[in-house]
């Protein structure tokens, strides 16, 4: 059976990453063909992700303007060295074959939060542990307690804690007030 490189190019797609709302750059690299049409569906329809290179028989040619590359465990060895890559090498996520949707879509989020930049609008305010700040981003983004723990895997009650510390810290009582916080504006 003939495996080959299918490049996901989507027409005017520039080369180099992109700032402009298209989505991060991502390459899907495999051995087992239908786990590259099942991550790329996976990618395309719940991250923030743009699949422009899915193969079963090599990595994207470096200069691709590859954000964040996904490989299945058993090519982890075989990713190319970062200085390899030109430019920025892509964030690499290893994909486990026991893998769960939800942990590959943590995963991807997780690289993808790392590569955006962070400006001085979107740093929450000090005097938060960086776990309260991560639970509070993710509230400010419409997540509820329930969809928070499940994306960071912690309990509720855990996300619970740290609104409630969060809350205290700041002397706030509302999502919009805690919302204002994540953005790091003052609350009213």
């Amino acid at each position: 059976m003939s495996t080959e490189t299918v490049t996901l190019e989507r027409p005017g797609a520039a080369a180099a990453p992109t700032g402009d709302g298209q989505g991060t750059r991502t390459a899907i690299c495999g051995v087992r063909p239908l786990v590259l049409m099942g991550l790329t569906h996976l990618l395309t329809t719940q991250s923030p992700c743009e699949v422009v290179f899915a193969s079963a028989d090599g990595f994207p040619e470096p200069g691709a303007g590859i954000e964040v590359l996904l490989v299945e465990d058993t090519l982890a060895q075989e990713v190319p060295e970062r200085a390899v890559w030109r430019g920025r090498a892509p964030d690499v996520v290893v994909v486990r074959a026991d893998a769960t949707p939800d942990q590959v879509l943590r995963q991807v989020h997780e690289a993808v939060e790392r590569r955006a930049p962070v400006s001085a609008g979107d740093r929450a305010p000090a005097g938060l542990s960086p776990r309260e700040e991560q639970v509070l981003r993710f509230i400010a983004s419409g997540m509820t307690h329930g969809q928070v723990a499940r994306r960071i895997g912690i309990s509720q009650h855990t996300v619970d804690t740290y609104v409630k510390r969060v809350r205290s810290k700041f002397g706030i009582g509302n999502k919009a007030e805690l919302t204002r916080v994540a953005l790091g504006l003052q609350p009213l």
